[in-house]
């Protein structure tokens, strides 16, 4: 197997299984990628979330459910939105007002 191959197949295979941990963890039906690009956006239930939220919540173990507040509140307010990472750091969309 070629190096970028094996590259491909090593991130392939680390995505999926962050979005299995991740979806385990929310309780959610794992839906997969987006028109399976692997690593972009994953459908969660009824739910996308991008790769780089599902491994900021896993990786800095957030509380179960934060995640779908965070989604929640950018849809409440569509105007304007905090990255999940901000987010989880303490800023909100008052902070803005």
């Amino acid at each position: 197997m070629k190096k970028i191959d094996k590259l491909k197949q090593d991130y392939e295979s680390a995505c999926n299984d962050y979005l299995h941990e991740f979806c385990i963890k929310q309780s959610m039906k794992n839906g997969g990628w987006v028109g399976g690009d692997i690593g972009r956006i994953a459908i969660c239930s009824c739910f996308f979330f991008s790769m780089q939220d599902i491994v900021w919540d896993i990786n800095s173990k957030q509380k179960v459910g934060l995640i779908i507040n965070w989604y929640h509140n950018c849809l409440d307010n569509v105007e304007k939105s905090v990255n999940y990472y901000s987010y989880t750091h303490g800023l909100k969309l008052d902070d803005f007002k």
